[in-house]
């Protein structure tokens, strides 16, 4: 597995992660816990958004994995 396929899947996990996120903050019962829930999701946002750029650096830096 190439360095660009990993990061892809990381990234991939990462937006499974957010759903659940997501799905837990319109669940939850306590306004706490949403709120909580709500502000995990988010800070995914940045995770997610970072990754991707990543993802672009490399393929960029080595367009052999352009696609993978």
């Amino acid at each position: 597995m190439t360095i660009v396929s990993s990061v892809k899947s990381c990234l991939a996990s990462l937006k499974g992660a957010q759903a659940s996120l997501s799905t837990f903050a319109q669940n939850a019962a306590d306004e706490e816990a949403k709120r909580v829930f709500h502000e995990c999701m988010l800070e995914m946002d940045d995770v997610i958004l970072d990754l991707q750029k990543r993802v672009g650096v490399l393929e960029r830096e080595e367009p052999q994995y352009k696609g993978f």
